[in-house]
């Protein structure tokens, strides 16, 4: 089966910060995911999801398929909004292939809730955000930071960046400590990791057919901090998805 929490989680985190329709305007469109999950054990490593999209943008709020927030800052050089999105922790034990982790606890879905803030110069575009757990499950903190740089012509335009997630130490537990219970269940060292920061590259991508047809992708790799690789839940030193599709303004 398809590991669907890590992708979908890495759609919301993409819906956050992106937009794919103008003001006033409502898209929709249809699309294909990638994703390499850094867990061991994880069936078909290389997971492919196909992602229905709604978006809607205007001057007091948006909606990106997963994610949805309210703008209390909204100027063409600076834009602040109050978020929510929909975040599913990323792990199943009975669809992981190894015996021990089998025998790990199941990391539940959550809704994460903060604010964002990007600013735009003709240099680059500076995005931040903050969320924090809303339902009590991991009880977790993550803050986002990165800089883009926009080359656009009338109907295409590409956006490389790199940036840092910083995760709060409640978070790295939950989605990759390994509890005494769990310990003595599995068989698999007790690990409590703490807080991290783990840098990134990201690519953006569209290109316009005409004022309603459009296709885009989206593309991060993760580097995987100490915190994480050293849980005896990870053999991987990165993770990455690719997002792509095509959308439909009106």
């Amino acid at each position: 089966m398809i590991n669907k929490a890590k992708i979908l989680a890495t759609v919301a985190a993409f819906c956050l910060s992106s937009s794919l329709a103008y003001a006033g305007q409502w898209s929709i469109g249809a699309s294909v995911l990638a994703e390499a999950s850094p867990y061991k054990g994880v069936k078909n490593k290389d997971k492919v999801l196909f992602v229905p999209m709604v978006n809607y943008e205007s001057d007091n709020f948006y909606f990106h398929t997963l994610a949805a927030g309210y703008y209390l800052w909204n100027q063409p050089k600076d834009q602040l909004s109050l978020d929510v999105y929909y975040y599913p922790q990323n792990f199943r034990p009975k669809d992981n292939e190894d015996k021990q982790m089998k025998k790990l606890d199941r990391r539940h879905d959550t809704m994460m809730g903060g604010f964002s803030y990007r600013h735009i110069e003709d240099w680059g575009t500076l995005r931040s955000s903050f969320a924090a757990d809303t339902l009590g499950k991991s009880k977790g903190i993550t803050i986002d930071l990165a800089y883009l740089y926009e080359f656009k012509s009338d109907d295409w335009s590409l956006q490389p960046g790199l940036g840092v997630v910083w995760n709060s130490k409640k978070q790295n537990r939950y989605e990759y400590g390994i509890k005494d219970s769990e310990s003595r269940h599995s068989g698999l060292e007790k690990y409590t990791p703490d807080d991290s920061w783990a840098p990134y590259l990201e690519l953006s991508a569209n290109y316009k057919f005409n004022q309603e047809w459009s296709v885009f992708m989206m593309g991060r790799v993760e580097r995987l901090p100490s915190e994480i690789k050293d849980s005896p839940m990870v053999n991987k030193s990165y993770s990455s998805i690719v997002w792509t599709g095509v959308t439909y303004s009106f």
